[in-house]
């Protein structure tokens, strides 16, 4: 799931204001997404508890990454929701 902070999470009805809730269009020709080839393992020696103490456990952290990026931006349009007080 993609999230964009600078989008409304809600409506608000009795404010004016133009409200930009969804993003829709072909994101399959719109959009490109790629994994990038390598990831890093990590040792986490000592793993803590919910009090913050150890808890005699090792743990192990994989990361890898993975980009996005919009090639067509005319491929996507945005729903306005203008409302007025």
């Amino acid at each position: 799931m993609n999230q964009l902070s600078n989008m409304d999470g809600s409506i608000n009805p009795s404010a004016t204001e133009t409200n930009y809730p969804l993003v829709y269009g072909d994101f399959a020709a719109g959009m490109i997404i790629v994994d990038r080839i390598g990831s890093t393992p990590e040792l986490v020696p000592h793993l803590m508890g919910a009090n913050r103490r150890p808890t005699a456990q090792r743990g192990a952290l994989l990361s890898f990454r993975t980009g996005s990026d919009v090639v067509i931006p005319n491929a996507f349009r945005l729903l306005s929701i203008p409302t007025t007080a």
